[in-house]
């Protein structure tokens, strides 16, 4: 019996509850208490039903854990943010048609009604985001996993387990028929036995899910057997095949089928990505000007040089763009560099491995406080409006670079280098070459408006607690 799987469940549609009644409650008392029509506030504490209404509409939606019946583990974080826009919007229009139906609609203020849709869509995310972490940090509520293979899918598998908080799966140990690993540690989970212990160990540690990272024609031969004994089986594709998440499963009279989704040759989210973009870049220059003003002021009377500095790098298509930023480097910094790197091996190599350097003396105390925060990169709105670079997506890389995509650039090149990205967002400058490199192509490959989105809510995160920039 899953009974972690069905208290999760109930944790998030009581968080769901309380941020929709919460939200509503507060932003008509808000109204209210700023001057606004004197509305009777009995009539929204009796809207208590609409906050059943939300949480039925997401279980149809499987918006927890699959169902309370059958848990295993959760959406996506970017399907979860898709998914919730649209139950948030389809119980607002049963509210509403209620409303006009029952002629209430004249007992009930229309802003509030709009303003709590609109802070809907944002904070049931994040109350999801609190909920879970809090479960993460205490214990509560994991699906505890074994996963089938030990080998270099499983090893990253089990990190990402342990460090992820969306999914609720909590690895146990590994199944894995490589004798050397018997009685061994990966990943700092214990190998349990060989495959052919599946069931014993499922009996033993009574546990119902298990996520298979074994190549495809091993996999094909246990999938059978592991299925007697597994309610959840979750398969891991190995680490050398890019990660698609749009992909559709078709049924053809007893054959599976596969169809996978290119989004970046379909126009209209392409469209609405630049039209979105570009009117978030005005937006952000405008009200951003007076931040802008004192940044250049405070960058001309710390140190000598420009305010700017303009980075050659390559954009869209490979085609060669200059990219700005607040200068955050003393003017010399060139020179600085080729002596640090002939001086010293560590950081010549930690340079070589990441393009950049960890407490970098060429920095001058003010561009490392712009770093810190990020916004040193502020002027690299101006790219987006002139159309070099896009809000989202990956991070813009030099020439010398090339090399390290080998034969994944040309996919790499398809779309605009953004601000920000799923790399930038997944541990910034704590995160290895190669890891970058399969999150570019997951977002090329992935990419989306929700993940978009997605991206711009961890941003936000980021560049809240600092984390990772240097």
């Amino acid at each position: 019996m899953n009974t972690n799987g069905r208290l999760r469940v109930v944790l998030l549609m009581a968080t769901d509850f309380v941020i929709f009644y919460g939200t509503f409650i507060v932003v008509a008392a808000l109204y209210k208490y700023l001057g606004g029509k004197q509305y009777d506030m009995s009539l929204y504490w009796r809207l208590w039903p609409a906050g059943v209404g939300l949480v039925a509409v997401n279980a149809m939606i499987r918006l927890y854990q699959g169902n309370f019946f059958y848990p295993g583990a959760a959406l996506s974080a970017v399907e979860e943010l898709r998914r919730t826009f649209f139950s948030v919007s389809i119980l607002y229009l049963i509210l509403l048609t209620w409303l006009f139906s029952f002629r209430a609609g004249g007992l009930y203020s229309r802003l509030v009604v709009f303003i709590s849709y609109g802070l809907l869509i944002l904070l049931i995310p994040v109350g999801r985001w609190l909920i879970r972490s809090v479960m993460k940090h205490y214990g509560i509520s994991n699906i505890r996993a074994i996963l089938a293979g030990a080998g270099h899918s499983g090893e990253m598998m089990a990190r990402e387990l342990q460090r992820e908080r969306q999914s609720g799966l909590l690895p146990i140990g590994f199944l894995d028929d490589d004798k050397h690993k018997q009685h061994t540690q990966v990943a700092d989970l214990p190998v349990l036995g060989t495959l052919a212990d599946a069931a014993r160990v499922a009996a033993e540690l009574r546990i119902s899910y298990i996520i298979v990272c074994l190549p495809l024609a091993q996999l094909m031969d246990k999938l059978r057997e592991l299925s007697r004994f597994y309610q959840h089986i979750l398969v891991v594709p190995t680490s050398d095949m890019i990660s698609v998440a749009w992909l559709y499963p078709y049924e053809f009279n007893g054959y599976l089928g596969l169809e996978i989704r290119n989004q970046l040759l379909l126009p209209g989210p392409r469209i609405w990505k630049w039209l979105l973009e570009c009117g978030m870049a005005f937006a952000a220059i405008v009200l951003l000007s007076p931040v802008l003003a004192v940044l250049t002021v405070l960058v001309k009377l710390t140190s000598a040089g420009p305010v700017f500095y303009c980075a050659n790098r390559l954009g869209c298509h490979g085609v060669p763009i200059r990219v700005y930023k607040f200068r955050t480097m003393y003017v010399n910094a060139d020179d600085r560099l080729e002596q640090i790197l002939a001086e010293d091996p560590r950081k010549a190599c930690e340079w070589h491995e990441k393009f950049k350097l960890s407490h970098d003396p060429r920095v001058t105390p003010l561009g490392r406080f712009l770093r810190r925060t990020s916004l040193d990169e502020l002027p690299q709105l101006w790219n987006v409006l002139k159309g070099d670079m896009a809000m989202i997506g990956p991070r813009p890389i030099v020439e010398s670079e090339k090399a390290y995509y080998g034969e994944h650039y040309e996919m790499f090149t398809r779309v605009k280098p953004g601000i920000t990205g799923l790399w930038q967002v997944s541990g910034r400058s704590d995160t290895t070459y190669e890891r970058r490199i399969i999150l570019d192509m997951y977002y090329i490959m992935n990419w989306s408006i929700w993940l978009d989105y997605f991206i711009f809510l961890k941003t936000l995160k980021e560049v809240l607690f600092c984390r990772g920039a240097k």
